[in-house]
């Protein structure tokens, strides 16, 4: 677990984790992190302790940030993506500092603390003086006290002025930012063929061959575990079709939400736009003498594309005096030279769509269907409190289902990606999540219904098939096609390193080409990162791990042949040290050094304090099994 954790902190994360937790630590948006210390430390570093309370604020915290960048991640989803796991060693890589700071006997004194509350813009009045009152507003929002707030931002300083210390801020030479430079644009031309292998050439497996894979390989040929599961939901869309709307009920929907029927009038205009009013007046002219509007926009380089406004409200259009002049307009009419006031154009309306307010007719099927819905979400609160009443009394799911007119179904055997025994996917509703809370249950466990939007879904483990190893019959036509599939791609390889040496010897390309029945071709500018159908990720590293003139091979994706390559031209682009470019890939170079450094060192505190983790807690707060 440990060992994970260590790894997710790896080069910039660990920068820019405690950056962040030193901004969490702060004013805004923290409980008070220093109570509860005692009260069962989810990690200890050295003599520090992480409080759970702590770690949940954080984990807290960095949901906060990610919904105030406009991405919205839920507890589960960070989960996924590790972010519980970053922040708790983000945690840890704190104590292990502020451990540190302690051993060596570093402070901060009140004074620099206060004189920097006193600068701080959060605390300051409209003339720019620190306000008390202000200051006490803050803390007291954010659930502080005097005492606590300095306390945090001591140990915040703490932090920064140990990390900084160790913020190795070396320049890159300029050897090694051209070497780098080198590696990133060097283009290299290759001339290749494909050797295929037949299906013929691979001899069948033998009984003891297949026996030796399906024994050495478990894994492959195991039934993953399965759950049988009954399933009751209440969703509005499952309620709706059961509610009956009288015709008065409908008409005054259709009043309440009239406004939704309505359509704008919108228009499609072609705009040509000028330098002056002059040429403007010219053009009108043209067109007024019989000359098509496009013809004139032609001359002028413009393409119908570039002039064309379709299907546009009046509000749509950002130049008051072309959205005037466009809704006043007939079908088929040029305007005058119009002054605006982004551009002097000419415009023509190309078609009129009027405005149209459906009728109650028209509108009744959609209208019905919204109303029922709306209907539903008010009934989902008491259909919730009659399945919870059934429940209670021990009914089963298919019975209360039955009873309240829900959907209900039995689910199964599925997998923990959802599919059959068949191995065809399943339709459950609410897939994810519905998967993962019955991975978590079991026979006989009464769970929570699992919340679906404006309604629930309700789920119960029938039955747990274990995995188990599948019977050699039964799985023997799978040990064959791998064992071919393997003999394949070694009998390419063979072949492909064979022709290699052969063109080493002196052996023509085309001759080798020609002997193997294909044919000769020829690539060029390719770049070490960059793939094209032709040349994958293998055959891009084997060209490039060659000088020039050589050879080389690399198996190819269909696992029945391989590419023999013989890398030709190398261009090495011409290097300026002062180029935009050289100086990012400096930036780049150093910043990684730096982090590299700091990680090594955060890790190194680690150690030297001892980590301690609390791994019954962990789970109980994470919902996750360590590894």
């Amino acid at each position: 677990m440990l060992d994970s954790l260590r790894d997710a902190a790896k080069s910039w994360v660990a920068k820019v984790l405690i950056f962040l937790l030193a901004a969490s630590f702060g004013v805004w948006g923290i409980a008070d992190v220093f109570t509860g210390y005692r009260s069962g430390a989810l990690a200890t570093v050295g003599t520090e302790e992480i409080a759970a309370e702590e770690y949940n604020q954080a984990f807290n915290n960095a949901l906060q940030r990610f919904s105030q960048s406009g991405q919205v991640l839920s507890p589960e989803d960070a989960r996924k993506i590790g972010l519980d796991m970053q922040v708790l060693q983000n945690l840890i890589q704190s104590a292990a500092i502020i451990n540190q700071a302690k051993a060596l006997g570093l402070a901060v004194g009140d004074q620099v603390i206060v004189a920097e509350t006193q600068a701080n813009a959060a605390f300051q009045d409209a003339s720019g003086k620190f306000d008390p009152d202000q200051f006490r507003r803050v803390l007291q929002a954010n659930n502080l006290t005097e005492p606590m707030y300095l306390a945090a931002e001591r140990e915040n300083r703490l932090r920064l002025a140990i990390a900084n210390t160790v913020d190795g801020n070396f320049p890159a030479s300029k050897t090694l930012i051209e070497a780098f430079h080198r590696h990133r644009n060097e283009q290299r031309d290759a001339r290749y063929f494909v050797v295929k292998m037949a299906d013929s050439e691979v001899t069948a497996p033998t009984d003891a061959e297949i026996k030796a894979r399906y024994e050495a390989n478990p894994a492959g040929y195991t039934a993953p575990e399965y759950r049988v599961v009954a399933i009751m939901k209440a969703e509005p869309e499952d309620v709706a079709a059961r509610i009956a709307l009288g015709d008065e009920e409908l008409r005054a929907g259709y009043e309440k939400y009239k406004g939704d029927y309505f359509t704008p009038e919108k228009r499609t205009l072609l705009q040509m736009t000028f330098p002056t009013l002059e040429e403007a007046a010219k053009a009108k002219g043209r067109i007024a003498a019989g000359e098509d509007f496009m013809t004139i926009a032609t001359e002028r380089g413009l393409k119908e594309a570039d002039v064309t406004f379709a299907d546009k409200t009046k509000a749509e259009f950002f130049d008051p005096v072309v959205a005037e002049a466009a809704f006043k307009l007939a079908e088929g009419a040029v305007s005058d030279p119009l002054k605006g006031g982004l551009a002097t154009s000419l415009i023509k309306i190309a078609k009129v769509s009027p405005e149209h307010q459906k009728s109650f007719e028209e509108a009744k099927e959609e209208l019905t269907q919204r109303l029922r819905i709306e209907r539903a979400r008010e009934e989902i609160d008491s259909i919730y409190g009659a399945v919870e009443d059934g429940r209670g009394a021990q009914n089963k799911l298919e019975d209360i289902a039955a009873k309240e007119n829900l959907p209900f179904q039995t689910v199964g055997p599925v997998d923990a990606a959802g599919r059959g025994a068949d191995g065809k996917e399943l339709d459950l509703p609410r897939k994810a999540e519905l998967l993962k809370a019955i991975l978590e249950s079991d026979v006989g466990v009464d769970n929570n219904p699992l919340p679906a939007g404006d309604g629930y879904i309700w789920y119960e483990v029938r039955e747990v098939i274990p995995a188990k190893i599948k019977p050699l019959e039964t799985v023997r036509q799978q040990a064959i096609a791998d064992i071919t599939a393997i003999k394949m791609r070694e009998l390419a390889a063979s072949k492909a390193k064979a022709l290699v040496e052969r063109a080493k010897s002196g052996v023509a390309l085309e001759s080798l080409a020609q002997e193997a029945g294909a044919m000769l071709q020829t690539a060029q500018g390719l770049k070490r990162g960059e793939t094209n159908p032709d040349f994958g990720p293998e055959a891009i590293a084997a060209l490039f791990s060659v000088p020039e003139n050589r050879f080389a091979f690399a198996l190819e994706s269909d696992g029945k042949s391989a590419k023999v390559m013989q890398s030709q031209a190398v261009l090495l682009p011409p290097f300026d040290g002062g180029s935009e470019e050289a100086k990012a890939i400096a930036s780049t170079l150093q910043e990684g050094s730096s982090n590299d450094l700091l990680s090594s060192y955060l890790s190194a505190l680690q150690a030297q304090a001892g980590v301690t983790l609390n791994e019954p807690l962990w789970r109980q707060i994470s919902g996750t099994q360590t590894q």
